[in-house]
């Protein structure tokens, strides 16, 4: 199991709800998880304000490099597992590559997202020979819809130009994903009422926890960061 996730891509696509989802997965498996806010947003943290907090997971706020990694080494200590929303800027995103066992870049399904998370995968590279850590990172689908396979076909292309691996699951664009910012609590603790497709959810969340290496297993697969074909309707 790895100790230290970062989320983050220099286009906003969803990192916030990313790196949520993926600590709510770990605190409703009893894993202790801090959660480190050092988006330009803040919305985790403001999230924290609701009072529905799981008593596995604490969240700080931190903007410099230097209390992200001092907050990251407090966790390791602990033993607790790390996750760092680095959001959409260059410096936070480089800090949390640098500090996490894994970083992952989200990419929504547009062109411009694909665009930004390859420039992304850039950046990692380019900072990949700086420091003692071993560098690792990866590309997950997040929000991914029901839309145009010649649309998919064009995220596809833009991300294949790079050899970084792509997980074979993402997170499927559902409300339930959106509904703890809404009312707190996660996607675990919120009732059914709360937002459709909750039990989709938790197991989807579960399933990419596991592909990361939350849960116990580390994915080294290469797979489209696209839908799967079978969500995708025939192209005319």
């Amino acid at each position: 199991m790895i100790s230290v996730v970062s989320v983050g891509s220099l286009k906003t696509s969803g990192s916030s709800t990313m790196a949520l989802t993926l600590a709510s997965v770990a605190a409703a498996a009893d894993i202790p998880v801090l959660l480190i806010d050092a988006a330009r947003d803040g919305d985790i943290a403001d999230w924290a304000t609701r009072n529905a907090v799981p008593t596995k997971l604490w969240v700080e706020r931190a903007r410099d490099e230097a209390t992200i990694e001092k907050l990251v080494r407090a966790g390791r200590r602990r033993g607790d597992l790390v996750v760092i929303d680095a959001g959409d800027e260059a410096a936070t995103i480089r800090a949390g590559a640098r500090l996490a066992d894994r970083a992952v870049i989200p990419v929504r399904f547009s062109p411009a997202s694909a665009f930004y998370a390859v420039e992304t995968d850039r950046l990692l590279n380019e900072d990949a020979g700086r420091g003692r850590r071993a560098r690792d990172w990866c590309f997950v689908a997040s929000a991914v819809a029901t839309i145009p396979s010649r649309i998919a076909r064009g995220v596809e292309a833009i991300i294949e130009a790079s050899q970084t691996p792509r997980l074979p699951i993402g997170l499927v664009q559902r409300a339930a994903y959106e509904a703890p910012f809404l009312f707190g609590g996660t996607i675990f603790t919120l009732e059914d009422a709360a937002a459709p497709g909750l039990d989709r959810a938790r197991a989807e969340a579960a399933s990419l926890a596991y592909e990361i290496g939350i849960l116990g297993r580390r994915s080294e697969s290469v797979a489209p960061v696209a839908a799967p074909r079978e969500t995708l309707p025939k192209a005319a």
